[in-house]
């Protein structure tokens, strides 16, 4: 009986053995691979995206096990549930949450094929190798313009527009050029810059500070230029400029014989100047160790001047201590013309009224001693006679002093020396004007041509009053109207 019992109690345990270890062979068993996966920002992914494999997956339930903060951003631990059956296991993986940034700038006229869409991702970078995700660029602008583009980025399947700001940094580029030029010559600023490129035009050139070169310093010097494009950017460049030296000479202005009256100031730079070949004034001195002005006499006087080359000019004239006062004779000489010229006359009428003047106030009278023009003219103004040279000194100071081309031409061959004047008024050409008295009257001495002045020599000579009268040397004197 206690046999019995016991096989009886053996079987149970037995067939209860058997039964547990048939559940257990029986139980599923889940085989996956997991895999940290990349996401979006604010768009949470399905739990299966987190792994690779999965086998006997079938009827596998998958699912978080944990709370995750999909918007957040940055590296996240995460679990997953997998359950079959009554089976469940977990599983940890990482999640990397990136953030899309709103933009990003390039350079301008950067190739396409170096942006990546990694760099419209923050934290895109520092994914470990071995994250799973699909990332590309959806859209993308050309960039060889500067601007504002929108970019579809695509992540997982997930996208989100982004900017692509282009912009210009970068400065202008040039070959440079060097120049070489003659003294005084003009040089611009992009005659040393060659081959400028920017991709964003236009591209000012000038000198840096707007400091030019010194075209009058003769050698080798630098020239910094400053090239500018559209959005301010600046490169300066340094080229070289030759100026070659200078071999005019200066000139002056407004040098001539000088008339003072005996022990009066001389001011021999009064109204002179010195310019280089280029105009630019220069600085002169004035040899006057000749002159005496306490002594009535024609003297000699020499301006000089040398410019920075070495090139240099010297001009003599003469200087004529005088008895009268040019000043005085001068102010004689406008109270005439102020009592016989109007505005409204032409310069032929003007010359005829100084010469019916003359002839009418100034008579002939010979024996004096010949001076200068001042010291005869001043003798035909206050004393009213004089001889041929009074005739022509007082023609000449109502002449220059109302404005009329004039000169003075003298007699070559003949009895006797004789002056008289050329005038060219009104840009008529030049003609005779001889206001001294002659016995022939047939002759109009106002304003006569070459022609006429043959024939008047011809008329005088056969009215026995000499020959030669108005003869000269043509090759000192402009071309007379014949």
């Amino acid at each position: 009986m206690q046999k019995k019992i016991l096989i009886t109690i053996l079987s149970i345990i037995i067939i209860a053995g058997a039964s547990i270890g048939l559940y257990f062979f029986t139980m599923p068993t889940i085989y996956a691979t997991v895999n940290n996966v990349a996401v979006l920002s604010g768009h949470p992914p399905s739990p299966i995206s987190f792994f690779a494999f999965c086998e006997n997956n079938s009827n596998v339930t998958i699912e978080f096990a944990s709370d995750t903060n999909w918007s957040a951003h940055g590296q996240t631990e995460i679990t997953i549930a997998l359950t079959k059956g009554r089976r469940t296991i977990h599983k940890n993986a990482y999640a990397y949450i990136l953030e899309p940034i709103p933009y990003i700038e390039i350079e301008v006229a950067t190739p396409v094929e170096l942006i990546t869409p990694q760099a419209f991702l923050r934290y895109a970078y520092t994914i470990p190798t071995g994250v799973l995700f699909e990332l590309e660029i959806s859209t993308i602008a050309a960039t060889a313009s500067t601007g504002q583009y929108p970019v579809e980025i695509c992540i997982n399947g997930s996208s989100f527009i982004s900017m692509l700001h282009i912009v210009d940094t970068t400065p202008p580029t040039a070959v440079t050029v060097s120049n070489t030029i003659p003294m005084g010559e003009a040089v611009s600023a992009d005659s040393f810059v060659t081959d400028v490129f920017d991709h964003s035009l236009p591209v000012t050139v000038q000198f840096v500070n707007g400091a030019e070169p010194d075209i009058f310093q003769s050698g080798n010097q630098d020239v910094n230029i400053l090239l500018t494009d559209y959005y301010g950017n600046t490169a300066v460049y340094t080229a070289q400029l030759t100026v070659l030296p200078n071999t005019t000479p200066p000139w002056f202005a407004g040098t001539g014989n000088i008339t003072i009256a005996i022990d009066s100031p001389a001011m021999f730079r009064l109204g002179v100047s010195a310019y280089n070949a280029f105009g630019r004034p220069i600085d002169f001195t004035v040899d006057s160790s000749n002159v005496d002005i306490t002594t009535l006499g024609v003297y000699y006087l020499t301006y000089r001047a040398e410019d920075c080359c070495g090139n240099y000019i010297e001009e003599t004239v003469h200087v004529y201590v005088i008895s009268v006062a040019p000043e005085e004779v001068r102010a004689r000489a406008t109270a005439v013309l102020d009592r016989i010229l109007t505005d409204d006359m032409t310069q032929v009428q003007q010359a005829r009224a100084i010469f019916d003047w003359i002839t009418a106030n100034v008579g002939y009278a010979a024996g004096f001693e010949h001076r200068t023009v001042y010291e005869s003219a001043n003798q035909a103004l206050v004393h009213r006679r004089g001889d041929c040279f009074v005739f022509y000194s007082v023609s000449e100071l109502l002449l220059t002093m109302a404005g009329i081309p004039n000169m003075r031409i003298d007699r070559v061959g003949g009895r006797s020396r004789h002056a008289w004047n050329l005038i060219n008024p009104d840009g008529l050409g030049w003609h005779h004007f001889d206001s001294t008295p002659h016995r022939v009257r047939q002759i109009n001495r106002f304003m006569f041509t070459q022609t006429q002045a043959e024939q008047f020599t011809r008329i005088i000579q056969a009215e026995g009053q000499g020959s030669g009268y108005f003869n000269f040397d043509p090759d000192l004197y402009p071309e007379i109207v014949r």
